[in-house]
């Protein structure tokens, strides 16, 4: 073996060794926190999958404005990794090692195999990040995996003489990113930009060839979700599906002004990157430097365009909440990577041995990555899942669901079902109960958008029409978000509805322990102003 193939095959065993070590040390920190209860968003997509699993198609017994292609995908982890909070989490691995892998292929004919090996290491860290809330599994996650294998396909085609079957397969990965979330379609969206650009920086443009690829890439994109309207419409739910997904989505992106959008940036991005502003820092340094080198100019475009796409996938409606940031993670992670690559460029005008320099330096970032994650574990370590839940999401009541949803299970029959008045659909989930009334959040009801009031009256009209045996009251204010001009029909008929109930189960949250008080002391409970509930109440002519 010549001196240099052995040099190579040894920087590649160090990539992979740089990429494994941190890929086991964020799988610990994933299994530790596997058992943490399931905040709203994991609950309302497990509770979809849980329906779906049943037979139950998607909007016709509980709904949300999200495409169904989370719930589907839920669906999926449920029936392989099972129906508890560690088969969601385990779910939510397996979709981040995947991510990580496509991201190194991604990386590797671009930046070499150190950049991506620090690319993979750096976006599976930051990953699992709470400034993203990254160990819980979100829609984002979803979006991720799709939109990169999109992307990686899109890279091959541009290579391969079967370039149009990666063309409609890259399209097809990228239209699978939009149903699992809307804000995936600013990936479809790069992915045709990229196939326009590839075309037109040829010399001699064929425009035949260039609409043929276009067709192609967009027949991939429109299909999944061609193929979905087919199956609500057969299902009885399209109806439904549009009105959450379009007429009611369409009012929520536009509650938030520019000024109070900027705001919300400002806050969760400063908290992200200094969560690790290392990565950050090399990021900034990558963006730039490959635009100063000539051999980096010839990459600058993709990393360049997939970075801003990127970030405009976590713009739509201005909220910029936590978990929308894992969209641009993978982006942060190559331009991180390409400074490496860069640094090795620069260092070869001052040493015979660049190769040597970018491994020194990737295995001072991945020291650096692998101390960021031991800092988790060990916290993590020091924690039970409710008190990990109660330090990352306050006083919301995650874990006293679970506890609530056995009392309900316990005391109900299959065919039962049980009505929320709070927006935790987790509690559903765990009971494995339909709920009395489709609308799952109570967000919407709260909102100043015009369907606020029809969704009220339907609420009450479908909780009246269920006659549940239990009625779960949930007094936190962040289960409802009511506002000032919050429309209050629902309050002056939830106090009038529940004198036909009696409480039996109370869990007074504080911030430090939960109270539990049953039958008796239940009736008789006094809340106390420091505190928030959850309430359980038992219909009198059930007794």
């Amino acid at each position: 073996m010549k001196d240099g193939d052995f040099k190579a095959q040894l920087h590649r065993l160090i990539a992979l060794a740089v990429l494994a070590a941190a890929v086991a040390a964020v799988v610990m920190v994933r299994f530790q926190a596997a058992s943490v209860p399931l905040e709203r968003d994991e609950g309302e997509c497990a509770l979809m999958g849980q329906l779906i699993l049943d037979g139950t198609p998607p909007y016709r017994e509980a709904s949300n404005m999200k495409l169904p292609g989370a719930y589907y995908a839920y669906a999926a982890i449920l029936a392989v990794f099972g129906q508890t909070a560690a088969g969601i989490r385990m779910g939510l691995m397996a979709v981040s090692l995947i991510s990580a892998v496509v991201l190194y292929l991604i990386a590797l004919p671009l930046l070499g195999a150190a950049g991506a090996a620090l690319a993979g290491a750096a976006f599976i860290v930051m990953s699992a990040e709470n400034s993203v809330l990254g160990l819980f599994a979100h829609a984002t996650h979803f979006v991720v995996m799709f939109a990169l294998s999109g992307t990686w396909l899109l890279l091959q085609g541009s290579e391969s003489r079967h370039g149009k079957l990666f063309l409609w397969g890259a399209g097809l990965c990228f239209g699978l990113a939009f149903i699992m979330k809307q804000s995936g379609a600013l990936f479809g969206l790069f992915g045709f930009t990229w196939v326009l650009f590839e075309c037109l920086r040829r010399r001699h443009i064929e425009w035949k060839h260039l609409l043929l690829d276009l067709f192609t890439f967009v027949g991939g994109v429109i299909l999944p979700y061609a193929l979905l309207l087919a199956v609500l419409v057969h299902q009885g739910v399209f109806g439904r599906f549009w009105f959450w997904t379009v007429d009611y989505a369409r009012t929520y992106a536009t509650q938030v002004n520019l000024e109070e959008g900027l705001w919300l940036f400002r806050s969760a991005i400063t908290s992200i990157i200094l969560n690790n502003p290392l990565i950050w820092s090399m990021a900034a340094v990558g963006m730039i430097g490959i635009w100063l080198l000539a051999a980096g100019r010839k990459i600058a475009p993709f990393l360049s365009g997939f970075f801003l796409f990127s970030f405009l996938a976590v713009c739509p409606g201005l909220f910029f909440r936590q978990h929308y940031f894992v969209q641009i993670l993978p982006a942060v992670a190559l331009s991180a990577g390409a400074a490496l690559w860069a640094i090795g460029e620069l260092s070869a005008r001052y040493t015979k041995r660049p190769e040597a320099v970018r491994f020194a330096v990737l295995v001072s970032v991945a020291l650096y990555l692998l101390a960021c994650v031991y800092s988790e574990r060990s916290v993590l370590a020091g924690l039970t899942p409710d008190r990990v839940s109660r330090s990352i999401y306050g006083q919301n009541p995650f874990p006293e669901s679970v506890k609530v949803a056995e009392y309900l299970k316990e005391n109900t029959s299959p065919g039962d079902r049980i009505a929320v008045m709070g927006s935790e659909p987790q509690i559903c989930f765990y009971a494995h109960r339909k709920s009395a009334t489709e609308h799952i959040y109570m967000y919407g009801l709260m909102e100043p958008q015009p369907f606020a009031l029809r969704m009220q009256e339907e609420m009450i009209a479908q909780v009246e029409r269920s006659n549940p045996p239990f009625v779960v009251l949930v007094t936190v204010s962040t289960s409802w978000l009511k506002r000032l001009d919050s429309k209050q029909k629902i309050f002056f008929w939830m106090k009038s509805y529940l004198e036909n109930y009696r409480p039996v189960m109370v869990a007074e949250v504080h911030s430090d322990y939960t109270r539990w008080l049953m039958d008796e002391e239940a009736e008789s409970f006094t809340p106390r102003p420091e505190s928030s509930q959850v309430i359980v109440f038992k219909r009198k002519s059930a007794e």
